[in-house]
């Protein structure tokens, strides 16, 4: 299934319609397909990612390449419900991964970018949806850290996307929706904790609601921009904490907030 502005929907088995005519996103469905049959094999499943890949595990726990599982797995992940949204050289792949026999699903985020005419996978994140029994427990406080949300752009671009992220923290510890407004896109999505999305109406109207407070602690921040594709991978020092992935696009020459990953630390 295709769909407007970018966006293409697919499903195992079959991910492309064979009489459909090819686009630039399609080349992004079949390696997702190939991934898949990798995963069941645990065979070649470096191609797929960049040696600078780093992901954030369900567990919430940074991923490196070499940290991939690549245990063969005959029951690897189905997809539902999963969307490619093309960029230039960048595609941006989210969507719900689960297992049909436990019931188990995922939220899922992939970050593929094309260099030199081969699409690899720059980030990734994975968020339970619901519990899972037998679970470890979140990780516990973190200890306070003084200036934790002191991160230092070293460049033009990261100084641009760095004011978008403490706009937009601050535009909840101020209460101010307006400013979360302004740079956010319109399709804006939060995905929490527990796989539950929120939209930008309903955030605005959270914003609205709530009193004024401290703003938020954040420490482990990572950038990087991918043509008009930015990402935020931080770690959050809540109650429970959580390493969160806050994807931007450029619009306008702001880059402004299109999807927030959350996934709680676990010892």
């Amino acid at each position: 299934m295709r769909l407007s502005n970018g966006l293409v929907a697919f499903a195992l088995p079959a991910l492309v319609a064979a009489q459909a005519p090819a686009i630039p996103a399609d080349g992004v469905v079949r390696l997702e397909q190939q991934r898949i049959e990798a995963l069941r094999t645990g065979a070649d499943l470096d191609r797929f990612y960049s040696p600078a890949y780093r992901g954030i595990t369900a567990a919430g726990q940074p991923e490196s390449r070499a940290q991939i599982q690549r245990t063969p797995d005959a029951n690897a992940t189905r997809r539902y419900d999963t969307a490619v949204e093309l960029h230039d050289d960048t595609a941006i792949v989210t969507g719900i991964e689960g297992d049909t026999e436990t019931g188990e699903r995922d939220r899922i985020l992939r970050i593929w970018t094309k260099n030199n005419g081969v699409w690899a996978i720059v980030a990734g994140q994975r968020t339970w949806i619901g519990s899972r029994a037998g679970a470890a427990a979140p990780s516990g406080p973190l200890p306070d850290t003084p200036g934790a949300t002191a991160f230092v752009p070293r460049t033009p671009v990261e100084e641009a996307l760095w004011k978008s992220q403490e706009a937009l923290m601050r535009s909840f510890s101020d209460a101010d929706p307006a400013s979360y407004r302004l740079y956010s896109t319109e399709q804006s999505l939060r995905l929490t904790t527990n796989g539950d999305a929120i939209a930008r109406d309903q955030w605005l109207e959270t914003i609205g609601k709530r009193q004024k407070g401290p703003l938020a602690i954040v420490d482990e921040v990572r950038l990087a921009t991918y043509g008009d594709v930015g990402i935020v991978t931080l770690r959050g020092h809540e109650a429970n904490p959580t390493r969160q992935s806050w994807i931007y696009l450029r619009q306008d020459g702001t880059w402004k907030l299109h999807l927030r990953y959350t996934t709680v630390i676990r010892q």
